[in-house]
């Protein structure tokens, strides 16, 4: 990541998001707390390839005892409910989680050097923090690698989605019943997720 005033930048600007990235009704981000999720997002956004997820999974021991999670992918749809249900599949509840969506400037070993403000020209990555209730060494390896398993489907889905959109426009077109290519049609246009 290169300078302690670079690694401090990053660090700056991931904290404010953070802070910031909170619903309405979410328990405050405080402190302590922030500091730590922050880094430990950092950790996770450090380095990452295009069309890899980037996940860290750890216990804490704090006056709460809880597991943390961290994952840094690609930005695409289903993002947020597909991790809530591999993490709900495990037996886990969500206390927490933030979600933010940001501008991210990588080298070309894909180590995170910057997260510009203004740049419409730079890739977006979703970057998922979220705390659940704690899980054994055994539960957090099968937890990490359902993670790694489920983004694998949503990243097939979503790259496949065009493709399936196209064929079912074709299908409508090529049907001789007005009423059931008004019905693809009608589907087609955001009314069915196509998997």
């Amino acid at each position: 990541m290169g300078s302690k005033a670079a690694k401090t930048a990053l660090y700056d600007r991931l904290n404010a998001i953070l802070r910031t990235s909170l619903l309405p009704g979410d328990t405050p981000f405080l402190g302590e707390r922030l500091k730590e999720a922050t880094v430990f997002l950092l950790q996770a956004a450090q380095r990452r390839g295009p069309g890899e997820a980037s996940i860290h999974i750890e216990s804490v021991n704090a006056e709460r005892r809880y597991l943390r999670v961290a994952i840094v992918n690609d930005d695409m749809p289903f993002l947020v409910d597909s991790v809530a249900a591999a993490i709900a599949a495990h037996g886990l509840s969500i206390d927490r989680l933030v979600h933010p969506v940001l501008t991210v400037e990588r080298d070309e070993r894909g180590q995170l050097v910057g997260l510009p403000e203004d740049d419409a020209a730079a890739p977006q990555e979703s970057m998922i923090y979220l705390e659940t209730e704690r899980a054994d060494a055994k539960d957090r390896r099968e937890l990490e690698a359902a993670l790694h398993e489920t983004l694998a489907d949503v990243r097939a889905a979503v790259t496949d989605w065009p493709r399936m959109q196209e064929l079912m426009a074709q299908e409508a077109d090529d049907l001789s019943d007005d009423e059931g290519a008004a019905l693809l049609r009608w589907l087609n246009d955001g009314m069915l997720t196509q998997l």
